[in-house]
């Protein structure tokens, strides 16, 4: 059965960390009238049968021929709700907001997933430039928009001009600062088109993130850790607390910190926030809160403290291991990118928009219950 098949798929990249953290990735299969989509909320970890949504492909189809509003919030809610009208009878879970993406590639099995690796060269300066020397015409490269339908439409758009212009489809879609989208007719070719990526890059990259083992001044992270719960907003949080090779080299100073200043990817501003917080002086790490307060409308969920380490934030254990395992997702990244010209943030743009995006708010809630066990 095809769906057996996705399932074992799902599996094999959900439970592999560089390839997927926390509540990120989607995946589905499709026959001649129906495509079965991963839910919000599931884990392709271990998701089963049940989390799959399935959706009608003329309803899906149906979309483009619409004219939304140019308001972005109208459009989105729009959108969001022909998506969800899309549901086969009898469906009730949430489909993954990138559904209709999966919709608009035409082979069976789609598989997306954001590996560290590959969000090196996403991340970077010269990101498309080095994905089309690595991998020529079997790479689509798709500049960083809104996600949604806005992020769909382009790849419909961009799509219909690879296909006229190569007669063929492409093995690998590449989005800026987001991940890799992979499709094909069978698994075995996904996973050939998954391992030819990954050993390219490999191939590719000068230098490597080192996590190994680095002393903690353990004095000192515990002083960090009784300043911050004095703190009035943070007095029932939970904190993580990290410091290795790679995180000393970081936050030796403001300057070394800043390649993981802000988000290179959705999954780090929603878990991680949209900024990360490094504070130079014990002494005035109330004002520099307050501070980042003032400046992005809500708390850090990641403080870094020079000479020390990275705290983590959260209203439960799980939530501030999942913003640690975020953070770190960063730091390899931000390592990568120095293969492919240096580091490059998302656009202010962008997280503005998914700041404020009510789907990314419900992922974020519904990934921070179901993500350990």
């Amino acid at each position: 059965m095809s769906i057996k098949e996705l399932i074992k798929i799902s599996r094999f990249y959900g439970k592999d960390p560089s390839f997927l953290l926390a509540g990120g990735g989607n995946t589905s299969f499709k026959d001649e009238s129906y495509i079965y989509v991963k839910a919000s909320g599931f884990k392709l970890a271990s998701i089963g049968k049940d989390g799959f949504v399935k959706l009608e492909r003329n309803a899906l189809n149906r979309i483009w021929e619409k004219e939304y509003p140019a308001d972005v919030d109208l459009r989105e809610k729009q959108a969001l709700q022909d998506l969800m009208n899309s549901r086969a009878r009898g469906e009730t879970k949430r489909p993954s907001v990138e559904s209709l993406l999966h919709a608009v590639l035409p082979q069976k099995y789609v598989i997306h997933t954001h590996p560290t690796i590959v969000n090196g060269l996403t991340c970077s300066k010269n990101g498309r430039q080095m994905a089309e020397q690595l991998f020529n015409t079997r790479c689509m490269w798709v500049p960083s928009v809104n996600p949604g339908y806005i992020l769909a439409k382009l790849i419909k758009t961009q799509l219909a001009e690879y296909e006229k212009k190569y007669k063929s489809l492409p093995d690998i879609i590449l989005i800026e600062n987001h991940g890799m989208f992979v499709g094909a007719e069978n698994v075995e070719e996904i996973e050939a088109i998954h391992n030819s990526v990954i050993d390219t890059l490999k191939k590719k990259i000068i230098r490597r993130p080192d996590f190994s083992l680095a002393p903690v001044n353990k004095a000192e992270m515990e002083r960090v850790c009784r300043r911050l719960k004095n703190y009035p907003a943070f007095k029932d949080k939970y904190i993580t607390f990290e410091n290795n090779i790679e995180i000393s080299a970081a936050v030796k100073d403001n300057t070394s910190f800043q390649k993981v200043r802000y988000p290179y990817i959705p999954d780090h501003l929603v878990y991680a926030g949209p900024e990360m917080l490094f504070i130079e002086d014990l002494e005035s790490i109330e004002q520099d809160i307050d501070q980042y307060r003032e400046r992005n409308d809500c708390y850090p969920k990641v403080i870094a403290v020079k000479m020390i380490g990275v705290f983590t934030l959260g209203d439960e254990e799980d939530s501030s291991r999942i913003t640690m395992l975020l953070f770190l997702d960063a730091l390899k990244i931000a390592v990568y990118t120095e293969s492919f010209g240096g580091h490059k943030f998302m656009d202010k743009e962008q997280i503005d928009f998914i700041k404020n995006w009510k789907v990314e708010e419900f992922r974020s809630k519904v990934t921070r219950k179901f993500f350990f066990y």
